[in-house]
């Protein structure tokens, strides 16, 4: 892997949790579980069937932010079930050249590419693909285990951005300063009767969601455009993210990546009782609310930080 091959995969790994985060929040189907188990990959590989009735269909679309997202939720899952972690071979002659990869901590682990299980997902059409890689990872690791001893356990590797401390900065204190005034500001746009309800509980994103979409009928609000409203929204959400699970503000400062939906937009996370992080994209929440004008988006911005 050359110099910047190298940096371009730790870009792509530090931003997995954000980029897990918006797939879950925003990308997939309400009511989809989440949670990194078989389960939500056999509903994965069924909303993947649904929505596209063959791989031409698939590769004519290019969901370039579905594909991003599912690749890392399938990877992350097959991880945490079997530790290993993330590689990318750029060899002409590796038969995944070029794209993420996971390689478990399994004997003679074989590389899997999420990429390559999507394109058979569409083509077999069985509805097992992922469902058949997790069970055969799983009788690899109760086969290591049998090698290892009873006490074994798959180790995961270290990950940029997952593994590593969030620093602070300036500007994440300047964001976490405004927070109590940004909030205020949502509540007395919300109108007195209203703003009784905004009491930072989940219960009030309802409320929230009313507001924001009347907002939006107003001018006041717009989808990827940046201001002092979408600021006190993201604000809200956030506090009440925090209030409910615990963790704390990020905001990434990487003035030379432009691209990156997640550079100064404040997010929060929180650690898991499994050591995994959990994000939350108050940004994100607004955008597909005023995407979708569903005002149960918020709550299930909230759900999958929390669960």
């Amino acid at each position: 892997m050359t110099t910047e091959h190298d940096a371009l995969f730790r870009s792509w790994l530090e931003d997995m949790h954000p980029r897990l985060a918006r797939f879950v929040d925003i990308i997939t189907p309400a009511g989809w579980s989440g949670g990194c188990s078989r389960e939500s990959l056999v509903a994965l590989e069924r909303h993947m069937l649904d929505r596209w009735p063959d791989v031409a269909s698939f590769q004519q679309e290019q969901d370039t932010d579905f594909i991003d997202g599912a690749t890392r939720y399938i990877g992350e899952t097959y991880l945490r079930l079997g530790g290993g972690g993330w590689f990318v071979d750029h060899d002409p002659k590796f038969v995944f050249s070029g794209r993420p990869c996971v390689r478990l901590d399994t004997v003679d682990p074989l590389p899997i590419s999420p990429v390559n299980l999507m394109g058979a997902v569409l083509s077999r059409r069985t509805g097992e693909v992922l469902a058949r890689v997790w069970d055969g990872q799983t009788e690899n690791l109760a086969e290591r285990r049998e090698v290892e001893g009873p006490g074994w356990e798959p180790v995961r590797e270290p990950v940029p951005g997952l593994f590593v401390e969030r620093l602070g900065s300036p500007e994440l204190e300047a964001w976490v300063q405004r927070v109590p005034a940004l909030v205020d500001v949502v509540r007395s746009r919300a109108g007195s009767e209203r703003a009784r309800s905004l009491d930072l509980l989940p219960l009030s994103l309802e409320v929230l969601a009313q507001v924001a979409l009347e907002d939006a009928d107003a001018g006041h609000l717009a989808e990827g455009v940046q201001g002092d409203a979408r600021a006190a929204y993201v604000a809200y959400l956030g506090t009440v993210a925090i209030g409910a699970a615990g963790g704390s503000w990020v905001l990434l400062q990487r003035p030379d990546n432009h691209e990156n939906p997640f550079v100064g937009r404040p997010f929060v996370e929180r650690t898991d009782s499994d050591g995994d992080r959990r994000t939350a994209l108050p940004d994100g929440a607004v955008d597909a609310l005023l995407t979708t004008r569903s005002t149960d988006v918020f709550a299930r911005m909230l759900w999958a930080y929390t669960v």
